[in-house]
């Protein structure tokens, strides 16, 4: 039984000892440190495991989350990529948002049907992102969108956070639209 302590404790004591090596530098910091530092045996343990606990927790807590920017912008290429496939399940199931799809059907038609009849002469779509602006769980992306034979357009796509996913809500905000002459593909 005792081998089974000597191995449950060892990470412990390597982190009690590291502590107490910082500690013994901050002695700066007043008489707390220097407190746990006096402490021996199993009450200097139980401290400085309660100290690495709160290390652990601060570190987890302040790492920073994932760049929603940037899962933005994932959506954003995996628009581009299945309106340039003609992935139209896709485009409805995963990556529009629940609210425009469900306008959609309001106007008579299955998404998939729609998005078909709407885009099916569209040749080789592409969509650049030139920014993204995240606001809780909304986000605007200022995209250039071109395609053959058709001129180049300055677009703002609004996004919304559902289903732990950004979802595109609209494909162009009221006014934002704007042809850039001579801008070919």
């Amino acid at each position: 039984m005792k081998k089974v302590v000597s191995v449950v404790t060892a990470p412990f004591r390597a982190i009690g000892r590291l502590l107490l090596k910082l500690l013994r530098s901050l002695r700066v910091l007043g008489k707390p440190f220097a407190k746990v530092a006096g402490l021996r045996g199993r009450a200097r343990v139980v401290v400085l495991a309660v100290l690495a606990v709160i290390v652990v927790v601060a570190v987890i807590t302040l790492k920073p989350g994932p760049d929603e920017g940037k899962q933005v912008r994932a959506t954003l290429d995996r628009y581009a990529v299945a309106s340039r496939d003609k992935d139209y399940q896709t485009l409805c199931d995963n990556l529009l948002a629940t609210e425009l799809v469900e306008q959609v059907r309001r106007g008579g038609l299955p998404c998939e049907v729609a998005l078909r009849i709407g885009l099916n002469d569209r040749r080789n779509p592409q969509l650049t992102v030139l920014a993204v602006e995240v606001n809780g769980d909304q986000a605007l992306a200022r995209v250039r969108t071109s395609a053959v034979e058709e001129p180049t357009s300055l677009d703002t796509i609004r996004l919304v956070h559902q289903d732990s996913h950004w979802r595109i809500a609209s494909l162009q905000q009221p006014g934002s639209g704007s042809t850039l002459p001579g801008a070919g593909p």
